[in-house]
């Protein structure tokens, strides 16, 4: 078979598009409806109380999304056709995308998003859901303290870590020795710190679990993200793009999607790391 070289020129897509597109984004009536339909079928009654909006004003809209060919009428409910579904789930991305582009505005502006491949960069909605934890004045450890709690909480942890810090090693081994398992992708310069800061004893208990396989390591040479997900939670933290972290934002998160885009950016990293053994 031959290969295909296609070259898509997306200014030219747009321009042949950008009706189509002004017409289901530019009326704010149409976006509610749309989306309510996301849902199910609905009756006139339910989307004037979902939407707020005048029969009258729903009636004008329906008819003209029925014109083309984006919802249909069945006796007293109203739904979108399979050509509006389409619409209405790709229109709850693009809600869910500049949701979260301009909620966590200060944590994309000035830092490193190059650790955060193109695919879930497009999925970057999937994190709308979350919570910024920043460091303020007198409480500049609230970042860390609530990243603690999240690990504590945890049935499995999973992440990486270029940053090093003399209490992950004790946090760790608590988690580990209540049953909780730990997969760690970490670059060359954190083990070699790690190696250096632990005490024999401790050795002897990393040996221990990983052994029994609750622990297991991975190493990679370089990542500018550090982020922890688990069972329940997403943390996630970038580094400045002058190449220091930034100890002052951490984005937190216990939704679903989240969680998966979490699990999903860890497996990315993982195909690239290599198995650690001692």
């Amino acid at each position: 078979m031959g290969e295909f070289n296609i070259s898509i020129d997306y200014l030219d897509v747009y321009s042949k598009t950008k009706d189509q597109m002004r017409y289901i984004a530019g009326s704010s009536v149409r976006v509610q409806i749309l989306v309510c339909l996301g849902e199910g079928s609905k009756t006139m009654t339910e989307l004037r109380s979902e939407t707020g909006q005048s029969s009258s004003t729903l009636s004008h809209n329906l008819s003209n999304l029925e014109k083309k060919k984006i919802t249909t009428k069945n006796e007293e409910k109203y739904s979108l056709t399979s050509f509006g579904k389409i619409i209405s789930i790709n229109l709850v991305e693009d809600i869910k995308t500049n949701a979260a582009i301009s909620k966590f505005k200060r944590l994309w502006i000035n830092h490193d998003l190059s650790s955060i491949p193109p695919e879930l960069l497009r999925r970057i909605g999937d994190l709308h859901n979350s919570t910024l934890i920043e460091a303020e004045s007198g409480e500049i450890f609230k970042p860390q303290d609530t990243y603690e709690k999240i690990l504590t909480e945890s049935e499995y942890i999973k992440g990486i870590s270029p940053i090093f810090r003399f209490n992950y090693i004790d946090m760790y081994q608590k988690v580990i020795e209540r049953g909780t398992k730990v997969e760690l992708i970490l670059t060359q310069d954190i083990v070699n710190q790690t190696m250096e800061g632990i005490s024999s004893e401790e050795m002897e208990y990393l040996k221990s679990f990983i052994s029994q396989e609750m622990v297991k390591f991975w190493v990679i040479p370089e990542v500018k993200i550090a982020f922890t997900v688990t069972d329940k939670y997403l943390s996630l933290g970038l580094f400045l793009e002058q190449g220091d972290y930034d100890n002052n934002k951490d984005l937190i998160s216990d939704d679903y999607d989240a969680v998966t885009w979490g699990n999903q950016l860890f497996e990315y990293h993982k195909n690239q790391a290599k198995p650690f053994t001692l």
